[in-house]
């Protein structure tokens, strides 16, 4: 058994006497006796952390400094032998100095006498076999007192048989925590607390979306007299939903564009629009939005007559009804369906209508980043102040590729037809288009 104790340079703290008298034998004994030199004692070393037998070592060297200056001298044979037993002592282990160790508390000169008979003693301590293990062993500590040690009991070990343990022998299970596991030696029981998974990463609700197309049509103004021509749109849109519930959010957005012709540039023009609304989750696939939006265009060019540049010739207000749902068809087919109902308010007034517009689109994803889809467009509107209705429809194959996650790329090929009160409309027209889409989250 061993005794945990950490020395310092501080340990031992003796009456000053003591002190004094037990440093000037102590060399005294080390000059006189060369043994004392050949053999270094385990007591003389103080780093801290040292085994529990320096201890020992150091009170028998104070012990025997006391007794040799209190003792009249004695011969040299015999003092060479005392010390001589000494530092054999302070070599063996700590159990062996334990069992030569017998004194008790008893005041400064008797302890100087008990020192002194146990150096001179020749007898060899008792070996294990001779003494009673249950006899409890005491130690004179310097600044404790007496302190009796005693080897633990430890029980028999359990042997177990076939049929379990044996007959009359029962298992004495360690108690657990709360949670499951034992106990720490020194801590205990100590409460545990499961760590919460980190919360998810919170999505932007403002959002600038950065778009370029390129559309060419041969009959790019929907006249009786075609004109093919293409188009060039890029803008910016600076798009914003907050959540104002669980499936509510708030919906607005400012676009700028600018449009510009191939052939036809006296009529380039700069389109702003703006739209607020409350979407909707209806359901797990089906959205709903009901808003307002406002689209403007401004002239360019000085090339219309009465249009000078930076004119603003329409200026379209409207109400907004849209229902939205996505259906997995399979794995990998999905329906996307889309409708609006859109009042708006023009001037000039003769631009004014109700528009009710169907858009389908089925996809196929080919792989994770592209997609194939085939676009069908119905459009019914329903001008409110002049005595003109058109239809229109639009079918069209697209090609989609998400070349990064914020990044998309589509490309599409279709025709368009339809009707209209107004002899001067023709819908039919070849379409084909290109558009790069780039999605960047803010805050």
């Amino acid at each position: 058994m061993q005794i945990r104790r950490h020395y310092t340079n501080s340990e031992f703290h003796l009456p000053l006497g003591w002190k004094i008298w037990s440093q000037i034998v102590f060399w005294g004994i080390v000059l006189a006796n060369c043994p004392a030199w050949s053999t270094p004692l385990p007591g003389i070393s103080r780093s801290e952390g040292a085994q529990p037998q320096t201890s020992v070592s150091q009170a028998a060297i104070a012990t025997g400094s006391l007794r040799s200056s209190l003792q009249p001298p004695v011969d040299s044979s015999e003092t060479a032998r005392s010390d001589l037993t000494n530092s054999a002592t302070a070599l063996l282990p700590l159990e062996s100095q334990q069992r030569t160790i017998t004194t008790s508390s008893t005041p400064a000169t008797q302890r100087s006498v008990g020192s002194e008979q146990l150096s001179q003693s020749t007898t060899p301590p008792l070996e294990p076999a001779q003494r009673d293990a249950n006899s409890p062993q005491v130690i004179t500590d310097p600044e404790l007192g007496v302190l009796r040690l005693q080897s633990p009991q430890m029980p028999p070990p359990i042997q177990p048989t076939e049929g379990g343990f044996e007959q009359g022998q029962t298992i004495q299970s360690q108690p657990k925590c709360a949670s499951g596991v034992a106990p720490d030696p020194e801590l205990g029981c100590l409460p545990l607390r499961a760590v919460p998974p980190p919360p998810p990463a919170r999505q932007p609700v403002v959002y600038l979306l950065g778009r370029v197309d390129y559309f060419k049509s041969s009959n790019v103004f929907s006249a009786v007299d075609p004109v093919n021509d293409g188009l060039l749109r890029s803008g910016l849109t600076l798009f914003a939903t907050p959540a104002l519930g669980p499936d509510t959010y708030f919906v607005g957005s400012i676009d700028g564009n600018l449009v510009r012709y191939n052939t036809q540039t006296q009529i380039n023009y700069n389109e702003l629009r703006f739209r607020a609304g409350i979407f909707q989750r209806l359901s797990p696939t089906m959205f709903g939005e009901l808003g307002w939006s406002n689209q403007q265009l401004f002239i360019t060019g000085d090339r219309l007559p009465g249009l000078p540049a930076g004119t603003r010739f329409l200026n379209d207000h409207a109400i907004r009804l849209e229902l939205s749902r996505r259906d997995q068809l399979s794995q990998r087919l999905s329906l996307n369906t889309f409708y609006q109902l859109r009042i708006s308010f023009a001037n000039p007034e003769d631009r004014s209508r109700i528009l009710n517009s169907v858009i389908a689109s089925l996809n196929y994803d080919v792989q994770p980043n592209l997609q194939v889809g085939l676009d069908y467009q119905f459009a019914l509107a329903n001008f409110t102040v002049i005595p003109r209705d058109d239809q229109y429809h639009q079918l069209a194959v697209r090609l989609t590729y998400t070349a990064f996650r914020n990044t998309q790329v589509n490309l599409f090929a279709g025709y368009s037809f339809g009707r209209s009160s107004d002899p001067t409309v023709d819908f039919n027209s070849v379409i084909l288009g290109v558009s790069l889409t780039i999605n960047l989250g803010l805050f």
